[in-house]
């Protein structure tokens, strides 16, 4: 898409930008842009001590150092070791001190399985004439489903079943015990035929055979059910990634940076588009996906302040003056534009603001609306950038939608 479209000297390099920030990266977690760590300029958002973006006037003294996007990506979870294809998530929810110390030990052994995005070499791997094999091997041993089975579902029914056996086994010796009839007909029994006491605990085979085939059908369904949950979930993050790169390209060759106001338009419109997956990322998780945040440590308050410091030092990598040259295509030596709108970190993360991702689809369509004020853009134009923005809201409806409605 770059190298067809025509526009600015920055335009295509900006656009293969965004398409990348705005893709899942390694499945659920987000790949943060390679920003510089320290500007040489003041910008009027600066890093306060206890992690809060405030304003400022520009001086001549450097900015604070902020978080480097090195360690923001340290907070994710990494790869498996055994299969670099998958991320097993172990967040706060699962290491939490604050739970019991059976409730930590299931956690070491439960965890989410999230599949990544395959390049050529996984694919290259999984096309291999022993791929069933190592799935076998993997499903048997390694299984994250497999694990949620056994513990504690399975464990619990193969305990109560063998405290039954052991009941009635403790019955059956002790009626052989003083019956040597009952001794002789056990004894000539073979190992499918049961003797049956009066006291023994027993439920008859019908119900299991009557219900069998309703409850094959059940999970069934159940298994249809989730699977699409994934694959619509999957259909909605690459419309994001589709959307957000249109998005991008209508604004950076549609606005002209031949202005002070055309530039903080587009420098504007790039910085929503990629602080829009980041809203929607932290909207749909209890902890951003950010591992080290112990859920169970932190009262309701104190965890949405620790979310909002963690969403507030991604957003502070996009939402700083030296991003200005990347974001708008500046040519060489030109400035950034004075009126581009660096507070609005400082606006998201209010708390009136009440759907973070909904607020910067709204300020998309104050971009859009500038634009068509501006006359940079016919109304055919606009119109088009207003309906890529309706389907924003139709992925963040949907997105909604499977978080809060259980199967």
């Amino acid at each position: 898409v770059a190298a067809c479209i025509p526009g600015p000297p920055g335009t295509c390099a900006m656009l293969a930008r965004v398409g990348a920030l705005t893709q899942a990266g390694r499945g659920a977690v987000l790949r943060p842009a390679k920003a510089p760590l320290v500007s040489s300029v003041a910008a009027p958002a600066l890093r306060a001590p206890k992690g809060r973006l405030i304003s400022s006037v520009a001086s001549p003294s450097p900015l604070p150092e902020r978080v480097s996007p090195e360690a923001i990506k340290q907070r994710q979870p990494k790869p498996d070791t055994w299969k670099d294809s998958r991320v097993t998530y172990r967040g706060g929810l699962y290491r939490s001190k604050g739970r019991s110390l059976f409730g930590r030990l299931m956690g070491r052994w439960r965890g989410t399985t999230i599949d990544l995005n395959h390049d050529f070499r996984l694919w290259h791997r999984h096309e291999e004439a022993s791929r069933h094999v190592r799935l076998w091997l993997e499903s048997l041993f390694l299984s994250q489903t497999l694990q949620r089975l056994i513990f504690p579902d399975l464990t619990i029914v193969a305990a109560v079943s063998a405290g039954i056996v052991a009941y009635n086994q403790q019955l059956l010796h002790a009626a052989m015990e003083h019956s040597a009839e009952l001794a002789a007909k056990v004894a000539s029994e073979t190992a499918l035929q049961v003797t049956m006491l009066p006291g023994m605990i027993a439920l008859p085979t019908e119900p299991f055979s009557l219900s069998g085939f309703a409850l094959g059908l059940l999970v069934t369904f159940r298994t249809q059910a989730c699977h699409g949950r994934y694959v619509e979930a999957r259909i909605l993050w690459g419309t994001l990634v589709n959307v957000s790169r249109d998005i991008a390209s209508r604004i950076l060759c549609t606005v002209p940076p031949t202005s002070a106001a055309n530039l903080a338009l587009r420098e504007k419109g790039m910085r929503l588009i990629r602080s829009f997956p980041r809203s929607i990322k932290y909207h749909l998780t209890v902890d951003g996906f950010n591992q080290d945040i112990d859920i169970y440590s932190y009262t309701d308050k104190d965890l949405l302040a620790k979310t909002d410091e963690y969403l507030r030092d991604e957003l502070a990598i996009i939402w700083n003056e030296e991003e200005s040259h990347g974001i708008a295509g500046l040519r060489e030596g030109q400035a950034p534009s004075p009126a581009a709108d660096l507070d609005f970190p400082n606006r998201l993360l209010r708390a009136s603001v009440r759907s973070r991702p909904l607020w910067v689809v709204q300020e998309l369509g104050t971009v859009t609306a500038a634009i068509r004020k501006s006359g940079a853009a016919g109304p055919m134009e606009v119109a088009i950038l207003d309906n890529r923005l309706l389907e924003y809201n139709n992925v963040l409806g949907a997105m909604d939608r499977i978080m809060r409605t259980p199967i």
